[in-house]
């Protein structure tokens, strides 16, 4: 069966990228919207702040910004209600301390691949289907599967 109706376009999910680097900003917005996502670029990390955070569904956040950095950043979108994940691309993720890397959703350095960037962010906004079972343990009924969690972004010790 056919219809003559176009197909319903998919929402968007909206990302809010924050980073001083314009350039780098502008291509990663670009790209981002190649992928099918609406995004929000905005060079100032004060400026991120006046946004209505309830429109978006992931943040990526630069650490090395003038006003804020990219953790105190976070700490302030958290404080206005964002409870959608904040991803962090640095230059110097992997030379934060531990107890900052922790309190991002995740981290990766902008020299990475971006397929790695992009499977990040498919795998926070990608839908969690409905369990088909669900199995009996005593008295707990529990999913057979295991939705995705934030693991922070910590290093191992050495």
């Amino acid at each position: 069966m056919t219809s003559n109706q176009p197909p319903r376009a998919l929402p968007k999910y909206c990302i809010l990228c924050v980073d001083d680097d314009h350039i780098g900003l502008g291509l990663r917005a670009a790209l981002l919207e190649d992928e099918g996502y609406s995004v929000t670029a905005v060079s100032c990390p004060l400026m991120a702040l006046e946004y209505d955070v309830s429109q978006f569904h992931l943040a990526i956040l630069d650490f090395d910004m003038p006003a804020l950095n990219g953790f105190q950043l976070l700490l302030r979108l958290r404080t206005a209600h964002a409870s959608f994940p904040i991803v962090l691309l640095s230059g110097m993720s992997r030379e934060l301390p531990n107890d900052i890397r922790i309190m991002f959703s995740s981290c990766h350095d902008k020299g990475e691949p971006i397929p790695i960037l992009l499977n990040t962010i498919r795998s926070y906004l990608a839908p969690i289907p409905d369990p088909p079972e669900c199995h009996v343990v005593g008295r707990d009924v529990r999913p057979s599967y295991r939705g995705h969690r934030s693991s922070g972004c910590a290093l191992p010790e050495l």
